[in-house]
């Protein structure tokens, strides 16, 4: 009844805040300013010519020493800067979104020539096909903070935002994590300012979990990020699946501003600026309070029965140096809980579920110094990340009636402290060779507890009970040479080595494209990649007939992979293009299980979650597929992207039969656009659209065994026909719409963003029920309304 409440009203204030545009129009102005630098040194540029297309009259800037460059009084809209520079790329930024009240700042990079006699010219948008790293060849993406918010029901969340690129599907339908070509989502890296961080979610299981309900990062801190489906460069190491390279923005050195919002997920605020006048250092901070909770008092509950309460705070503090270089404090925190009550009126009990109380607490906490050294006039830089992370996971399960189970069913409590440093070299030979070396140390102190209730033997059975720490050594080596505008290669060594389970790997990487014309490149990337899971999984043990523990996984290996791609880019008209991407990967030193009672199992095909069974490391796997995406990027006030993947993902346990892993969907894809409409007698205010449409196979299952289930009281699958079956066609549209109204000295946002607006309730799970003594089906959710106002200000330059 809320979210149907909630829709009517949003179809009601959009219309009348339209008619209420204001009829005294003007010519609104903002500031766009930001800093050039050299892509592969990292070295600020002086003297470069910025021009702002398409002005009347013309405008634009000159670099300073520092590469620094500011364009007052720039016209509120879209628009398109072209940044010039002799013996360098001509670099465009297409259609920046400039709006009252809150200054524009960019960071371009501009790529150097080879030979200087060949003029290269780029038109319309960066190409997305490339990654911000330099040594990326394939399967890289990077995208903005603006198109985290523009795309439908991303909720300005990364994570959200990628599950509509080739490859990549959610593992479920109320959380954000993601399955890339076929791989478990326990494969993937999240990095935040070059250095790795545990897993940014609220609401993420507990262990080996890469995703959660809501993310704890904004894209109000965050800035151009990374994202990579595979053949990732020397520097990324313990990634199997897929890799995020975050980095926050820096506060505005010049102005105060201000940010806040009110919506359906909580509220947030944000503030930026200088410390003072005379230095030219800054802040930002980001906080968010969830409102769920309150929503939930008043009969609106959008999560259903559970009541999701979270917050979290973001901070960047930029603190330059004449001589030293530049040092930054930032970091990220974030508490989340949730909790399903049981039914406390008995005649109302239907299933299990009902009598059943949970509850979920968890916390993170990142805080990193990051110090970045310009060696000068040597084209070399050292920059160095130091960091430390804290995580407590904790949930516990009760029942009101000892009819089926005792009142405690168990719980986890899983603690990870980590201090984490990294030591980067990048040094540029010349204009055809750049070298980067580095060195990662990480050492882990964990607190490890588990125990549940068995059904089977009536009994309270602890699973990991351990206190300790390990440590973790990588390095890597990489080349860039480049044999002219259209040749490149990248070489590189990816070296780790485990205190743990004293376990050495080398990792060669291989990549390169080439750009056979000016509309078309041919890529291709090649690598050996491995992962360690979580702790758990190493210290899980089983209670002998005798008592004695037992830890049958302190052996086992880190999975690995090796990954082949190779792609095809064109662009074949302004702005748009058609990416072809080839892919094969071999999974092996897989963890399987060890004895004929799991000789099915494999950790491939778990998303998260505490592992206990005895596991050897002989499992393998393949995925491989074809991946398509035809894309418009944002010009004339409108953008679409079409994907589609078409791949197979297998997997072979003990028993040596080949079997689809539980995200052998087959097919994947998406349908997504925008479109915007500009109001106002000066075309100060923007009216917009966004459309998505999810269409993919049913993800994979384990029947249940019914007789089996319904002896031991719980649910007991047929694991001889382990991921047999297929839930029907997964399908989803989501929709929203946004007005955004700019005056003078401040500018406000109001929008709805739908997911699963057709309210299609899509098959998520089967399972046995012990108080009806069926096989009920789970179902994921339905519509999940995200309404939402923001307003942008700052106070008057100093």
């Amino acid at each position: 009844m809320g979210t149907r409440l909630i829709m009517r009203a949003t179809i009601l204030w959009f219309p009348f805040i339209l008619l209420t545009c204001s009829l005294h129009a003007q010519n609104l102005t903002e500031t766009v300013r930001g800093t050039v630098i050299d892509k592969d040194s990292r070295q600020p540029l002086f003297g470069v010519n910025i021009m702002v297309l398409n002005t009347d009259p013309p405008m634009g800037a000159i670099t300073e020493a520092n590469g620094s460059f500011k364009i007052e009084k720039v016209t509120v809209g879209r628009h398109t800067l072209r940044f010039s520079y002799v013996g360098y790329e001509e670099a465009v930024i297409a259609e920046l979104f400039v709006s009252s009240g809150k200054e524009v700042q960019v960071t371009v990079e501009m790529q150097e020539k080879v030979n200087t006699i060949n003029e290269v010219v780029v038109t319309g948008n960066k190409d997305k096909s490339k990654a911000n790293n330099e040594f990326a060849s394939v399967s890289a993406r990077s995208f903005s903070a603006e198109e985290m918010s523009r795309y439908a029901a991303t909720q300005n969340d990364p994570a959200r935002v990628v599950q509509s690129f080739a490859g990549v599907m959610t593992a479920g339908d109320d959380n954000n994590q993601i399955v890339v070509r076929g791989n478990s989502p326990r494969g993937l890296l999240w990095r935040m300012e070059g250095i790795e961080i545990p897993n940014p979610n609220h609401f993420a299981g507990s262990e080996g979990s890469t995703g959660g309900g809501v993310s704890i990062l904004s894209a109000n801190v965050l800035t151009n990020t990374d994202f990579y489906s595979g053949a990732f460069p020397a520097e990324y190491g313990d990634a199997l699946s897929g890799v995020f390279d975050l980095n926050l923005r820096k506060g505005n050195t010049d102005k105060y501003e201000f940010t806040f919002q009110a919506g359906i997920l909580g509220l947030e605020a944000a503030l930026e600026g200088p410390f003072s006048k005379n230095y030219n250092g800054s802040y930002l901070i980001n906080y968010r309070y969830s409102t769920l909770q309150l929503l939930g008092y008043m009969g609106l509950k959008i999560a259903g029965d559970v009541l999701p309460k979270y917050q979290d705070i973001a901070f960047n503090f930029n603190f330059p140096t004449k001589k030293i270089g530049t040092f930054t404090v930032w970091g990220i925190g974030g508490l989340s809980s949730l909790g399903q009550n049981a039914v406390h009126d008995t005649t109302k009990w239907h299933d299990i579920n009902d009598k059943t109380e949970y509850s979920q607490n968890q916390m993170i906490g990142v805080i990193g110094t990051t110090h970045l050294f310009m060696f000068k006039d040597t084209k070399t830089y050292l920059k160095t990340v130091i960091s430390y992370s804290y995580t407590n996971n904790q949930d516990t399960n009760d029942t009101l009636s000892n009819s089926y189970a005792p009142f405690n069913l168990g719980g986890d409590k899983f603690i990870y402290k980590t201090l984490r440093a990294t030591v980067m070299l990048n040094k540029k030979l010349n204009s055809k060779n750049l070298l980067r070396a580095g060195v990662i140390f990480s050492n882990t102190a964990y607190q490890l507890f588990s125990n549940s209730y068995s059904y089977q033997y009536n009994a309270m059975q602890t699973q990991v009970n351990n206190i300790g720490n390990t440590s973790m050594l990588e390095g890597y080596l990489q080349w860039k040479h480049r044999f002219n505008e259209r040749l490149q290669l990248n070489a590189g060594m990816h070296f780790t080595y485990s205190v743990f389970n004293d376990k050495f790997y080398a990792e060669p990487r291989l990549g390169g494209d080439w750009k056979a014309t000016e509309t078309q490149t041919l890529s291709f990337g090649l690598g050996l990649h491995s992962r360690i899971d979580a702790m758990s999984t190493y210290f899980s043990y089983a209670d002998t007939t005798k008592g004695v523990k037992k830890y049958p996984n302190q052996n086992l290996d880190f999975s690995r992979a090796f990954h082949a791609v190779l792609g095809y880019n064109f662009s074949f008209k302004k702005d748009f293009r058609l990416k072809v991407e080839a892919y094969a990967q071999y999974l092996f030193n897989v963890p399987i299980g060890a004895d004929s009672a799991n000789s099915t199992y494999s950790i491939v095909n778990y998303t998260d979650g505490f592992v206990n069974v005895p596991l050897v490391s002989k499992g393998t796997g393949y995925n491989y597929g074809l991946e398509i995406t035809l894309e418009k990027f944002f010009s004339d006030h409108y953008f679409f992207m079409y994907t589609a993947s078409l791949y197979e993902s297998k997997y072979r346990a003990l028993d040596g039969v080949w079997r689809s892993t539980a995200y052998d969907v087959h097919y994947v894809m998406n349908l997504l656009g925008g479109k915007e409409f500009v109001l106002g007698k000066k075309k100060n205010n923007i009216f917009g659209i966004n459309l998505k449409l999810i269409w993919r196979g049913g993800e994979r299952y384990t029947p249940v065994d019914l007789v089996a289930s319904t002896i031991a009281n719980e649910t007991i699958y047929q694991n001889s026909n382990a991921f047999s079956q297929k839930f029907p066609d997964y399908f989803r549209v989501d929709a929203g719409i946004y007005y955004r109204r700019n005056t003078k000295k401040y500018s406000w946002t109001l929008s709805f963003d739908g997911q699963n607006v057709i309210n299609r309730q899509n098959v998520e799970d089967e399972i046995y029920d012990p108080v009806s003594r069926t096989v009920i089906i789970e179902k994921n959710l339905g519509i999940i309304p995200v309404f939402a106002w923001k307003i942008e200000f700052g106070l008057p330059p100093r």
